[in-house]
């Protein structure tokens, strides 16, 4: 029986092999289509990265997918070819050639990752968050979710931005250790698990997210690339949000950046100005934009001292309003039967809808101040400003009497304002990094020679 039974085993052997050797047509697959590993050399998009990275950084861009660049821990979706160029085009623009510009061909050569990866999907983890980058050894930038990517999308751009910035702070933290003060402002807050921490008690706390409250070299990398990418105007309006203790916290946190770069040789608000541009000039980020922070009334005032103000000598004013200007401080000093000095001349904004032109003089030893009340209605969007003279603001001398006083010699200052159409812009286009944020104005509308700017204060 054994014997019977080794005999019908063995014939079915030779029947399985005598099949598997068989010849048959090739099948009509085309494999690649399967194989999201599949190299193709040379082409376009391989092409220009090479040219643009390779060869004048040394830097390699892995997009093809490989399980070694995440680990096996993770499941990580491929990057769609289509996307490639258009994130690798961002790196360039936002963060290379800012750097390159600022810091100089030496220091971002030298410094940059010589290894960006890209894939298509957040890498999640066991906390239910999921990294969209990652730095590693000094020498490698991860971006995940680049699926997502929309380079038509500002905000889309300005979220890849802060990544690579954030990523590329580690980068440097690695070579050129963080300062120590950073690490003891907010020592006694951090928290591991972030992820249950609101906002606003991040804000109030001092931090720019609640992932920055995770730990210091998280806080570190993520003000860093906030206040690059999201920009001053950004920051300042998080630290005024916040509580006494947590603007101080963010405001400690800022000099220390600024040191940190200083210490390294870069100029940190030349390099925020150069991105800013990028950000708000190129990919039209509406943050980026004065008239948006008008709108959120940052700005509660606008100091305009053509007399004394430098930055009017270094970055000029225009002729219409300096003559304005100059005609009024001129009227005021010759107002008979009072000896008046002309000091300045500022515009208040007690809300997003109202302004105030306040002026400032002197009788004698005495300084004074005269008010004229004015509505504001500003598009967010366009930028579009119109002053509407309103009744008087006030009972009081500075709206009465002072008011009174000066009103000849100030109004055609009044009409200027009343009469024309302005639009919100970061003002003047030559200012230097020191002030860059510092001074806002209006110009008029198509007729942008036609302007005034001063000293914004919050």
């Amino acid at each position: 029986m054994k014997k019977n039974i080794f005999k019908l085993f063995a014939l079915l052997l030779m029947v399985v092999l005598a099949n598997s050797c068989k010849k048959e047509d090739p099948l009509n697959v085309d494999f690649s289509q399967y194989n999201i590993d599949n190299p193709v050399a040379n082409t376009p998009l391989d092409k220009w990265l090479t040219t643009t990275f390779l060869d004048e950084y040394n830097i390699d861009v892995i997009y093809r997918y490989n399980r070694f660049y995440h680990g096996d821990d993770r499941d990580v979706a491929a990057v769609k070819v289509d996307k490639v160029q258009s994130q690798m085009q961002t790196v360039l623009e936002g963060f290379i050639l800012p750097y390159r510009k600022i810091a100089g061909t030496a220091f971002i050569k030298k410094m940059v990752p010589k290894q960006f990866v890209l894939f298509g999907s957040g890498s999640y983890n066991p906390d239910n968050s999921y990294t969209l980058a990652t730095a590693a050894a000094g020498r490698n930038i991860t971006i995940y979710a680049v699926n997502d990517f929309n380079i038509n999308v500002p905000g889309d751009v300005v979220g890849k931005l802060k990544t690579i910035h954030h990523e590329f702070t580690h980068t440097l933290n690695q070579i050129v250790p963080m300062p120590d003060d950073f690490q003891l402002i907010t020592k006694s807050t951090y928290l591991a698990t972030w992820t249950t921490t609101l906002d606003a008690t991040a804000r109030d706390n001092g931090y720019v997210t609640p992932y920055a409250s995770s730990q210091p070299g998280e806080d570190f990398a993520e003000t860093v690339s906030h206040l690059l990418v999201f920009g001053q105007a950004w920051f300042d309006a998080r630290a005024n949000s916040s509580t006494a203790v947590g603007k101080a916290a963010l405001k400690a946190k800022e000099a220390s950046v600024v040191q940190y770069f200083t210490n390294m040789g870069i100029d940190f608000r030349a390099l925020q100005m150069e991105i800013q541009n990028i950000v708000r000039n190129q990919y039209k980020y509406q943050q980026a934009s004065f008239r948006y922070w008008m709108g959120q009334n940052l700005y509660k005032t606008m100091t305009i001292n053509l007399s004394s103000d430098p930055v009017y000598n270094s970055s000029g004013i225009s002729s219409n309003f300096s003559a304005l200007y100059n005609n009024m401080r001129t009227a005021v000093n010759g107002i008979p039967g009072y000896g008046l000095t002309f000091n300045f001349m500022k515009l208040n904004f007690p809300t997003a809808t109202t302004m105030n032109v306040e002026i400032s003089f002197n009788q004698g030893t005495t300084a004074l101040l005269a008010n004229y009340a004015f509505t504001t209605a500003l598009n967010t969007t366009t930028g579009a400003t119109k002053f509407t003279i309103a009744p008087v603001g006030g009972t009081t001398g500075p709206w009465v009497g002072n008011a009174n006083i000066l009103r000849t010699s100030v109004q055609p200052m009044l009409d200027y304002l009343a009469n024309n159409n302005f639009i919100a812009d970061w003002l003047p286009t030559t200012i230097n990094a020191d002030n860059y944020n510092k001074y806002g104005g209006f110009y008029v509308s198509g007729t942008p020679t036609n302007y005034f700017y001063g000293l914004l204060g919050q």
